[in-house]
């Protein structure tokens, strides 16, 4: 019996004791420590806008802002009618001149919606430039006049919202 078990340990033993040598080692080897990426070159500075561009940014900031100059103007008599009809049932005479206010400010804004929307459609054809890898010049100028429209927009909108919740809804 013990020289049964002797036996089967005797191959046990072979694997143990056999030269470490022969095995490939885990550790990190040269061809893994380097990069295989090709290194691209650095993007090229953002083009400046054109002059024509230019002055269609400038006309549409134009236009935002007189939108925006004739909206705040309106707003005092719709915040004055609005605070008239604030308890007023709907249909009434208060109310109805209350709608009417808000549909006049509503109006007043459309220069700074049109401008929004046209920077917009600017914005989108610039993206399509950059996305064929066309050199498209003005991207910064464009977004910047896009975010302060947007801005005056936004705010808008939000006054518009506020006094329409302050009214009874039919």
């Amino acid at each position: 019996m013990i020289r049964l078990s002797s036996l089967l340990l005797l191959p046990l033993a072979a694997c143990a004791a056999g030269d470490r040598a022969d095995f490939p080692s885990l550790a990190e080897r040269p061809v893994e420590r380097r990069s295989d990426e090709i290194e691209t070159p650095p993007p090229a500075p953002p083009a400046p806008a054109d002059a024509a561009l230019a002055a269609e940014l400038a006309r549409l900031l134009a236009d935002a802002r007189r939108g925006e100059a004739d909206f705040a103007s309106a707003l005092p008599a719709v915040e004055r009618a609005v605070s008239a009809a604030a308890r007023a049932a709907p249909s009434s005479e208060a109310w109805v001149a209350a709608q009417a206010q808000l549909s006049a400010l509503d109006s007043a804004r459309a220069p700074t919606a049109a401008a929004l929307s046209a920077l917009d459609s600017r914005f989108v054809d610039m993206a399509a430039g950059v996305a064929s890898n066309t050199a498209v010049g003005g991207l910064a100028e464009t977004e910047a006049a896009r975010a302060e429209v947007e801005g005056l927009y936004n705010r808008q909108i939000e006054r518009l919202q506020t006094l329409r919740t302050r009214l009874a809804q039919p």
